[in-house]
């Protein structure tokens, strides 16, 4: 019963990207006024329609946290067993608290929004939030790349997870670099935080895949034992 339970919450990491990065792209080709390119993900939790961002801000830590429970199940008893859980489970609470502590207009949007002289408390732990979110993540991949690089034919991920931890950091400086903070205001930073998104949830969800494939699983057999022998006569 526990093996069946853990598969569902491991392929909770595979809806991620999916669903996080999808509103975002559909939302943002939809929104009136809104520039995806240059604006932030963000900032579609802003105007008549900010709930769908909002709720996918949380809907998506709620996946994670399945995600981390999956983890402390699928890893337990080996390198990464209780570290790994424990990441994951703080980026899915930074998630929900990027839904829940929404960030403030910005010039230009929404249209007809009054942009605050000092940020808000809530803008402010939203601008806040990302220090926690990028370093738990961080952390979590170079956590499962030492084990990956442990176990049997898993170098390739060790390497994959390796070159996330790297890119992670590198796209995320890029759209910072492309934003000016004085003015709340840029060009592509919008577009190079959809490519570190899709880095970084994408790997969420390439782990997730994994652990269904085939460690769990056989993992799952052994400690089921034998099949029973059943009497012919």
């Amino acid at each position: 019963m526990r093996a069946r339970s853990t598969l569902p919450l491991l392929a909770c990491g595979l809806a991620v990207p999916v669903l996080f990065v999808g509103v975002i792209l559909v939302e943002g080709a939809l929104r009136p006024g809104y520039e995806p390119l240059h604006r932030f993900g963000s900032e579609l939790a802003l105007g008549d329609r900010g709930w769908v961002m909002t709720a996918n801000f949380i809907a998506t830590g709620l996946l994670v946290l399945g995600f981390a429970l999956g983890l402390r199940r699928a890893l337990a008893g080996g390198p990464g067993g209780t570290a790994a859980p424990v990441l994951a489970a703080l980026f899915g609470l930074c998630l929900i608290a990027g839904g829940v502590f929404t960030t403030d207009p910005k010039p230009g949007y929404p249209e007809g929004a009054v942009v605050p002289e000092e940020p808000t408390l809530h803008g402010t732990i939203h601008d806040a939030n990302p220090v926690p979110f990028y370093l738990s993540l961080i952390a979590l991949v170079c956590v499962l790349a030492r084990r990956f690089a442990s176990e049997p034919g898993g170098r390739p991920w060790a390497w994959y997870s390796a070159a996330t931890a790297v890119a992670i950091p590198v796209t995320f400086a890029a759209a910072a670099a492309l934003y000016d903070m004085d003015t709340a205001s840029g060009a592509f930073h919008g577009l190079w935080q959809r490519i570190n998104l899709a880095i970084g949830l994408g790997w969420i969800a390439a782990v997730a895949y994994r652990l269904l494939r085939s460690p769990l699983r056989g993992r799952d057999r052994r400690a089921a034992g034998p099949a029973p022998v059943r009497d012919g006569g």
